[in-house]
């Protein structure tokens, strides 16, 4: 299946042909959302890093620039409920983790508010205690700092959440990037990543931004206008593109540019089921046309060696090297001053502006 190249199109390809800012993002957690005694297994994470190493010189020599994903690791409650540590991946796969860190891919936290229910003997999602939000936040950001002598300065969160106090928590803590929001996506009330259950619906990012920004302090899906009204956290969304009409059929397509208003973007998940991997870097370099800002964020799991999403997700990246678009993404840091500077705003303020600003007053 390939899909259509209109004129639009290849105009606004060859208007922007030089690299593109790739921010990789890879939750490094156990292999099933819900664990349990037969299934403690980080085994999706030992297969992630050696297929990215495999990858890394392919990449390199298709873009000349070298492929540093940001791997973000679970360090929250549930993790020392689960496996009676907090670091048991610091502790367990720590030659790894030393791989990476030599590797030069830069590490954050990843974090669930994942909560044990005792009646029912399973984890799920509690959305609607703030306290206990803020908490995992902490116990992450705390293991992060006493393991690697160093504060955590990238996070991102888990279940499609972000809220208010996760964002203000997140600048008490230090912590410069936030790498969760994915834009289009509805509130869901049920899905595989809440464990169990969840107590509350997941955010609604249906009218989020599609570029890396400064939430101001009023609203966290807002940019913010100046220096003094921003929040001193740069949010980069995940990549986002309204692919169901393009791998439509031509009438559905045909209708929908008649009736714009029905179409909508949502994320460009690697975990979906997509029809070939050129097709889904065909999407990501649409995309890219598209944005405000050219740029591209992406988000993995570390599933089960054997499951369908870590097949599906390694034969993507087998496949960008081979693609066009393997020629132009330069993968980066979050925290990469060009991602930071397409947060800048078109009122003259940078990203710099507003981190002097941390201590201001809400």
């Amino acid at each position: 299946m390939a899909l259509e190249a209109g004129v639009p199109m290849i105009e606004r390809w060859r208007a922007s042909s030089g690299p593109i800012p790739t921010v990789l993002r890879i939750d490094v957690e156990p292999d099933e959302n819900q664990v349990t005694p037969e299934s403690r297994s980080w085994a999706g994470f030992v297969a992630m890093v050696d297929a990215v190493d495999r990858l890394r010189p392919q990449v390199e020599d298709r873009s000349g620039f070298p492929l540093h994903p940001t791997w973000f690791l679970r360090l929250d409650p549930d993790i020392e409920h689960h496996f009676g540590r907090a670091d048991f991946v610091l502790e367990c796969h720590g030659g790894i983790i030393d791989r990476l860190r030599g590797a030069g891919d830069p590490l954050g936290i990843h974090v669930h508010p994942y909560r044990w229910d005792e009646r029912r003997h399973v984890t799920y999602s509690d959305h609607s205690d703030i306290a206990w939000v803020t908490h995992c936040l902490g116990i992450a950001a705390e293991t992060f700092e006493k393991r690697f002598a160093e504060p955590v300065r990238r996070s991102c969160q888990g279940g499609y959440f972000l809220s208010e106090a996760v964002i203000n928590a997140s600048v008490d803590l230090g912590i410069e990037v936030d790498v969760t929001p994915e834009p289009g996506l509805p509130p869901r009330a049920s899905d595989p990543s809440f464990g169990a259950y969840a107590n509350a619906p997941s955010t609604d990012y249906r009218h989020w931004p599609r570029r890396p920004y400064y939430p101001s302090r009023h609203d966290i899906s807002v940019p913010a206008a100046s220096a003094a009204a921003a929040r001193p956290i740069l949010v980069v969304p995940l990549s986002a593109y309204d692919f169901e009409t393009a791998l439509a059929p031509l009438p559905r397509r045909l209708r929908n540019r008649l009736r714009p208003w029905r179409r909508g973007h949502l994320p460009l998940s690697p975990w979906r089921s997509w029809p070939s991997p050129d097709v889904y870097w065909d999407l990501i370099a649409r995309a890219v046309a598209e944005q405000p800002a050219k740029y591209v964020a992406l988000a993995i799991r570390t599933d089960a060696p054997a499951s369908r999403t870590h097949r599906g997700v390694c034969a993507l990246l087998e496949g960008l090297p081979g693609h066009r678009i393997g020629k132009r993404l330069r993968f980066v840091d979050p925290l990469d001053p060009e991602i930071r500077r397409l947060a800048t705003t078109t009122g003259g303020w940078s990203g710099e502006d507003a981190l002097a600003c941390r201590h201001a007053t809400p």
